[in-house]
């Protein structure tokens, strides 16, 4: 007899051996306790797994990263991100990714659902769904102090530069991030993110160092920053990876993060996003990356691959409006390798 229920906690073990065994060998959420407990354990003890048994059988999993899981005021607000969704191939029952879909729509409130990162052959099923399907766009801006060992472009290429703006960048710790008035709590836009999403998110994480900054200019016009390095050979790169508030701001940032760059020693910038306006970033000398172009911006580091990559993303809205998707929305600035 089928059952599609939630995860219970003695039974995350099987969940960690389902991915090591019918997702990807070694993969670090079938090896890594602690970061499958911080992204994946739910306030009830419970875990953000559908299981599917059959009789004592595990024949399917599906994860999801709830925003609330970050801040329980996001509550009416929530935001379902779709990970390790698995069917095992000789299952008896016809549909059953899609049920246990249909299960946790069921079960979870949420205002959009959706996946980033998935790749061509599921986008249309999600098409079919319903959901709205995109792809983020890489833009960069390199540091005008280091030579570029990590970008490889054709001789004579031109490559973007921080220019203007007047918008300084604060780094904040937890306590200051969760000390900000009210308007600071509003960003605006799907998906929503509060300062606890963010100390939650990124100050709190188990493997991963990040820092949080905060953007301001004039009354109101004020967003947060989320920032990594990642590293290859030594080189460095500084990862914009999360954003909420007024988009315009990005636009005079352009001096912040390149004195940001010079002090994290980083070669150039990269900010994985869908939905802020591309003249903002422009403004800031940010530039589009082209995935089929002749110059090569790594997306990989865990690890390196010296090549363009994509993130593809559906959603399941009635529009994009107001939609901005980034880079650490859903598992996606998730650790692939874990120094023991």
């Amino acid at each position: 007899m089928l059952v599609i229920r939630r995860c219970e906690s003695n039974e995350i073990h099987l969940v960690m051996e389902f991915i090591d065994r019918f997702w990807q060998k070694g993969h670090v959420l079938s090896a890594h306790q602690g970061l499958m407990d911080w992204q994946h354990r739910a306030h009830d003890g419970k875990y953000n797994f559908l299981l599917a048994l059959d009789g004592n059988a595990l024949v399917g999993i599906l994860g999801y990263i709830p925003t609330r899981q970050f801040d329980p005021e996001l509550k009416s607000d929530n935001v379902l991100w779709l990970v390790q969704w698995k069917v095992i191939d000789d299952a008896q029952y016809g549909g059953l990714g899609l049920r246990m879909l249909s299960t946790l729509s069921q079960m979870e409130h949420y205002t959009a659902i959706g996946t980033n990162g998935n790749n061509k052959l599921v986008r249309a099923i999600y098409k079919a769904l319903g959901y709205k399907v995109g792809e983020l766009r890489q833009y960069i801006v390199t540091n005008p102090d280091l030579p570029q060992r990590l970008i490889e472009s054709p001789n004579g290429a031109v490559l973007p530069s921080p220019r203007g703006g007047g918008v300084e960048l604060e780094e904040m710790d937890s306590d200051q991030l969760m000390g900000l008035p009210l308007q600071y709590r509003r960003s605006g836009h799907i998906p929503r993110k509060t300062p606890r999403y963010f100390v939650n998110r990124f100050l709190q994480h188990p493997v991963y160092r990040y820092r949080v900054f905060i953007a301001q200019e004039g009354s109101g016009r004020t967003a947060l920053i989320a920032t990594r390095i990642a590293e290859h050979d030594g080189h460095r790169v500084l990862r914009l990876v999360e954003f909420a508030g007024k988009a315009s701001v990005l636009a005079s940032c352009g001096n912040a993060i390149a004195t940001l760059m010079r002090e994290e020693g980083a070669e150039y910038a990269d900010f994985w996003q869908m939905g802020i306006l591309e003249d903002y970033l422009t403004a800031a000398g940010f530039s589009a990356v082209d995935p089929d172009g002749r110059i090569v911006v790594p997306n990989y580091f865990e690890p390196f691959l010296a090549s363009n990559g994509r993130i593809l993303f559906a959603i399941r809205m009635v529009s994009l409006d107001g939609v901005i998707i980034c880079r650490a929305d859903g598992d996606q600035d998730r650790p692939n390798v874990i120094a023991s």
